[in-house]
Order: C-alpha cells, then sequence, then structure tokens
C-alpha cells in the first residue's frame, strides 16, 4: 500500500523521522498528544516508543508509592520533585497484602500476595502510559506471598513466598509478550525454606535476600541445572538491614546506627556513606531506597510534630554518590523536600519503585 500524507503520522515526512521526533517529546506532553490523530495514539501505546526513547536516551523515571492504610485502600502516588504534593495513580483492582513489585519499562507488575486471608497467584499489571490504565496479567504457577521479584535481561522473575515444595519456586516471565506464560525454573530444594524481605539485581545476578542465608541466581547459566543457584557472598548477607537498591552497580542499605552504606561486590565490602549523616536524619526506624536515574534516593516518614498530624508526611532527599577508591563513598544532598501524601497518618510505604519510560 501506498504511504500517502494523509497516512503518514506527520504528512510532510515519512513516518521513519515523525517517530524519531516524537519519541522525543517530554512525558508530560503524551496524554495531549494523544488527541492528535488515531494513528498519534497508537504509536503512544506501542513497545517501539519506549525501544525508541531508551535508544536515544530520552527515558524519564517516574518514583511510584504503594500506601498501606488502615482500611483496604492501597493508593499509588507519584513523588514529584519540586513539589510539596503527589500524583495520583489509579488503584489496583484487587488490594493485596504481602504482594511483590517490580518495573519493566512503563509497567508496574504487582505479584502475588494475600486476598482476604489467602495467598494469590494473582498478577497485575499497571500502564503508566497516557494517565495509567491496571489489567490483569498471566497468573503464576502457583500462590505466593512475601515473595522476591526482579527484572533482568528481559525478563521478570519471582523468588519464593509459597511451599518449598513447589516446583515452580522460582519462575520467570516475558513482560513485553503479551502471549508469555511463567515459566518454572530448577531450584535446590535445601534453598526454598526460605521467605524473602528484599530482592536487587547486582552483577548480572538475581540476589533474594531472606532473614538468613539470601540466595543468588544467575540466569545466565543453564536454566535447567540447579548450578545457576548459589548463596550470596557472606559479607553482603551480614551487612544488608531492611530495605536496599542498587545505583551505578553499587549496593545501597542502612545499617542500626542509621548510616547509608554501599556494598561494592568487586572488593567484597560495605563503606559508609560520608559527607551525609549530619545532615539526614537517623533512619533508625526505617526508610525506603529508590534509584532515580543514577542518583540515590531516600524517603522516610516525618516524625515532627505527631500528637495533632492527620494527614501522612514524607520527606525525601537525592544523593548523587561519589566512588573514591580508597577514600570511600562520598554522598552529595542535591535535595530534601516534604511531601505530604493525602493518606491516613499512620499509613505506611509497602511499595517504592521507579519506571523509567
Amino acid at each position: 500500500m501506498e504511504d500517502t500524507p494523509s497516512s503518514r503520522l506527520i504528512p510532510d515526512l515519512p513516518d521513519e523521522i515523525s517517530v524519531q521526533i516524537i519519541a522525543r517529546v517530554p512525558r508530560l506532553h503524551h496524554l495531549t498528544l494523544c488527541h492528535v490523530s488515531r494513528s498519534w495514539r497508537s504509536f503512544l501505546l506501542t513497545r517501539l516508543l519506549f525501544t525508541l526513547r531508551s535508544s536515544l536516551h530520552c527515558t524519564e523515571p517516574m518514583l511510584c508509592l504503594n500506601i498501606r492504610t488502615r482500611t483496604s485502600q492501597s493508593p499509588w502516588l507519584v513523588l514529584n520533585q519540586g513539589r510539596c504534593d503527589t500524583n495520583s495513580l489509579p488503584s489496583s483492582p484487587l488490594p493485596t497484602v504481602g504482594s511483590a513489585c517490580v518495573t519493566a519499562g512503563p509497567f508496574i507488575f504487582v505479584l502475588g500476595g494475600s486476598l482476604s486471608g489467602v495467598p494469590s497467584n494473582v498478577v497485575q499489571i499497571l500502564d503508566l502510559r497516557i494517565g495509567g490504565q491496571w489489567f490483569l496479567g498471566p497468573r503464576m504457577s502457583t500462590a505466593r506471598e512475601f515473595s522476591a521479584s526482579s527484572f533482568l535481561n528481559g525478563r521478570i522473575y519471582a523468588i519464593g513466598g509459597c511451599l518449598p515444595s513447589s516446583e515452580a519456586w522460582a519462575e520467570s516471565l516475558d513482560p513485553f509478550d503479551r502471549n508469555s506464560q511463567w515459566v518454572p525454573i530448577d531450584s535446590p530444594l535445601h534453598m526454598r525454606n526460605k521467605w524473602m524481605h528484599g530482592c536487587v539485581v547486582l552483577s548480572g545476578q538475581v540476589l533474594a535476600m531472606a532473614d538468613r542465608g539470601g540466595v543468588a541466581y544467575d540466569p545466565g547459566q543453564s536454566t535447567g541445572s540447579c548450578s545457576a543457584w548459589g548463596p550470596v557472598p557472606k559479607r553482603l548477607d551480614l551487612g544488608w538491614k531492611g530495605r536496599a537498591v542498587v545505583v551505578n552497580g553499587i549496593l545501597y542499605s542502612y545499617d542500626y546506627m542509621g548510616k547509608i552504606k554501599g556494598y561494592d561486590a568487586g572488593i567484597d565490602k560495605w563503606r559508609t556513606v560520608l559527607g551525609v549523616n549530619k545532615n539526614l536524619p537517623k533512619f533508625l526506624c526505617g526508610a525506603t531506597l529508590a534509584n532515580l536515574h543514577g542518583i540515590l534516593c531516600v524517603i522516610w516518614e516525618q516524625r515532627r510534630n505527631e500528637k495533632n498530624r492527620k494527614e501522612m508526611v514524607v520527606d525525601w532527599a537525592g544523593i548523587r554518590v561519589t566512588d573514591l577508591g580508597s577514600e570511600g563513598l562520598h554522598g552529595s544532598i542535591l535535595w530534601w523536600e516534604t511531601a505530604a501524601l493525602g493518606v491516613p497518618y499512620g499509613s505506611a510505604i509497602a511499595h517504592c519503585v521507579v519506571a523509567e519510560f
């Protein structure tokens, strides 16, 4: 069929050029661009747009919080730098407790969790393009609660949170193929009796942390063999407390004294992030960490003036960490802002994820 001007995205340009132009438009304008024509809306919802924006280094991060309230409500919010409020996202159709959460491009995957007190294998997906919309994904092979999840090399991994006897104790999914189904991964039986509290991707491996004895999975090895599994380094296992995140190849967590520290797999060593401890509060009550486009973000609930507070308020800071080699890790605070979340005081952050598209 002849490519006529009336059928093109931009009449006077071939579509090969038009898609390059549209891909460079900042994400905040995408909802407006959807009203240009049906062909523009269709393009803005394709995987090609994400691929182009990634190759052009035009992707933008979105820091999303899922809040657990004292009711059945579990709202999703977006933190915006430079603003004291948040953007609301659609709430998930099936509020779950103890679900795992992972992002892949413009999608947030909520895996399992309990529904009415019963662990489930349901997969809920939030498409963040053009305002956000929920839909159900392929169900996992087994029900999970408090499992570990991550995204590596184009696949989502779900680990643990189910009966140790389950053959699908670990499984993976291609999140970009709508016809994809979960594929069980062979795993050693002696590793399955663990309940996970954290998961990251470090040095090409999926690290799933338990209360004791975290496990590492290397998808580069044969998927039909248990040899792809192993323990995490002992020093890493002992030092990982609370929530953690990987930024520029360093895994960051915080210790019992509230100091932020980073683990370097190359030298098998934890190092304290210097230069920030005098300015930031001690995170003895816990903090949430995120990787916002190479910046270490720390989010924590305000504890000032608690007596009369009716709304949950968080502070969040962006830290640029520089590795000075033998002189250690040095952090510089780029911003420190306060945001009112619009949810009742006493709520808590269940998930903190960054989608980039």
